[in-house]
């Protein structure tokens, strides 16, 4: 498993790192130009070995600039490793095509079990970004696309990232030389001194010392390798450039840990976060854990209209202006607190989830994937969506990341059904507004089910199926408690009967069976290793 993390450079490199990106995007704009076809996609898909090596066989190093032969590699590279994505998701939409029927989500789960039976379950990003892509398309032209070209526009990179894989390593380096005696990491790299350099005199050797993060160390400590790192360049919210070094750390991957076929099962929210439940194929283990979020969700969305009536005032003034660069100070201040709050809330929940798998010895856990799909009348990205969806996309990266450092495979479940199948007698439910008034609802919070009476939480629901579905329980799901069956809760969102956690940790209150829950969330052993 290689662990990635950024380190800042000092800012005597920003100058000349400006120079390489608008080099490196001029020529990997050529690169995509040339191979954006038909023929160039196959071509670079069915190569081997690094991408550089076939692009360097057919492509020439440019006449109207100098670039050292190692740099021209790794932009060659870069550029090879974007058209090796666009590959991919030419593959997807050429498998998708023929099972789509209007429906982006029942094409998606068809193509995902032929992926898994052939061992490519690990393609679902592609998967299911692509059926969104086809879905958009089928809404606003009542038709498919004639081939990937149509859906898909040549990639024009606004940011540009230099791979050194391609170089000869740390001591032999000809674009970048360091070591690291595992505390810090010292080096040089070669960059142009302007932007269209005409002569090997143009480029330079630019030497940086940076201390290693504590985490990084522990990682080199227990035995990680150094992997070849990236260099680019990010703008603060300020509009600051800074220089960063992608260090990559290969570490030992995790044996798996927990019980065999005991999994966290997860659904994402209307009105909440998340909710969870522990499954095996035994049945449902805990009661629900609920985590809400509704303060900071409208505290980001206040901030977001904030950013967006800020941006109206400053476009009203002559940009550059003394009063344009007031608002965009103010813009830069806002989204600067709009990330800090939405970074630490993907955090700290990622974590309790984490460490509540850890807790009840989960080896997996199930995630209802994260996209809502869109059918045949499309979706309204609005603000809403838009805020709710960026958290979850992140809080999905750091679960991910957080549970293979602890054994545990998180695994995306297709969505559809989990919060309409009775999870009791597997029969069609419904929707309603809340126990108490049965009308049916497609956006009722509360779930019915008319063939066997049982009742629940929506959420709680979904959390239960997305755990059946992701274990392949084809049978009803009965509730367990120290091994004993129990009758089947029924008022999953009461206090009483689920741990509530609202956002960044705090416990509201405790189902009184799981109170040594709270003992092992506390566990030192568990909470250092995914910090």
């Amino acid at each position: 498993m290689i662990l990635t993390t950024s380190l800042r450079l000092p800012d005597e490199l920003v100058g000349p790192l400006m120079n390489l990106t608008a080099l490196g995007l001029k020529l990997q704009e050529q690169v995509l130009g040339t191979y954006w076809s038909p023929e160039g996609l196959e071509a670079v898909a069915s190569s081997s070995g690094k991408a550089w090596k076939l692009l360097d066989t057919e492509l020439s190093r440019p006449q109207d600039v100098y670039i050292p032969s190692r740099v021209w590699r790794c932009i060659l590279e870069s550029a090879g490793r974007l058209l090796r994505s666009m590959a991919e998701r030419k593959r997807i939409f050429e498998l998708l095509l023929p099972l789509f029927n209007g429906k982006a989500r029942d094409a998606a789960k068809e193509l995902y079990d032929l992926l898994k039976k052939d061992g490519e379950g690990e393609k679902f990003g592609y998967l299911f970004n692509v059926a969104e892509a086809m879905a958009s398309f089928y809404a606003e032209h009542e038709r498919l696309p004639q081939d990937f070209f149509e859906l898909q526009k040549k990639p024009a990179p606004k940011k540009f990232t230099l791979t050194v894989s391609a170089d000869d390593g740390p001591e032999r380096g000809q674009v970048m030389k360091y070591e690291c005696d595992g505390r810090v990491l010292r080096g040089r790299v070669k960059l142009p001194t302007c932007p269209e350099p005409k002569k090997e005199e143009d480029w330079q050797w630019f030497s940086f010392e940076v201390r290693l993060p504590e985490e990084l160390k522990e990682k080199l400590a227990q035995g990680g390798k150094l992997h070849a790192p990236d260099l680019r360049l990010k703008a603060k919210p300020s509009g600051k450039l800074v220089a960063l070094l992608d260090v990559k750390v290969e570490v030992p991957e995790k044996a798996p840990s927990g019980e065999r076929d005991r999994a966290l099962g997860l659904d994402w929210g209307q009105r909440k976060l998340v909710t969870g439940t522990v499954v095996s194929r035994e049945g449902q283990l805990t009661p629900p854990f609920f985590v809400f979020w509704q303060a900071l969700k409208a505290k980001l969305f206040r901030i977001r209209q904030q950013i967006s009536r800020l941006q109206e005032m400053r476009d009203r003034f002559e940009r550059k202006s003394p009063e344009w660069k007031k608002y965009n100070r103010m813009i830069a201040s806002a989204w600067q607190k709009y990330h800090r709050i939405q970074h630490q809330l993907a955090h700290q929940v990622s974590s309790l989830l984490v460490l509540l798998a850890k807790a009840f010895d989960c080896r997996y856990i199930f995630v209802e994937w994260l996209l809502t799909l869109r059918g045949k009348k499309g979706r309204p990205k609005d603000l809403n969506w838009w805020v709710t969806t960026t958290v979850r996309g992140l809080l999905f990266r750091l679960l991910r990341y957080k549970a293979r450092l602890l054994g545990i495979k998180v695994v995306p479940v297709p969505p559809g059904g989990t919060s309409t199948v009775c999870p009791r007698c597997l029969k069609e439910g419904k929707h309603v507004k809340s126990p108490s008034e049965p009308e049916e609802k497609d956006s009722g919070s509360w779930f019915f089910c008319p063939s066997c009476g049982y009742s629940a939480d929506r959420d709680y629901v979904g959390s239960l199926n997305v755990g059946r579905f992701g274990s392949r329980l084809k049978r009803p799901l009965s509730y367990r408690v120290g091994g004993a069956a129990q009758p089947f809760p029924s008022q999953g969102a009461s206090r009483e009967e689920a741990m509530t956690l609202t956002t960044l940790g705090y416990i509201g209150s405790v189902f009184l069976a799981n109170l040594t829950t709270l003992i092992r969330l506390l566990c030192s052993g568990v909470l250092p290793s995914i910090t």
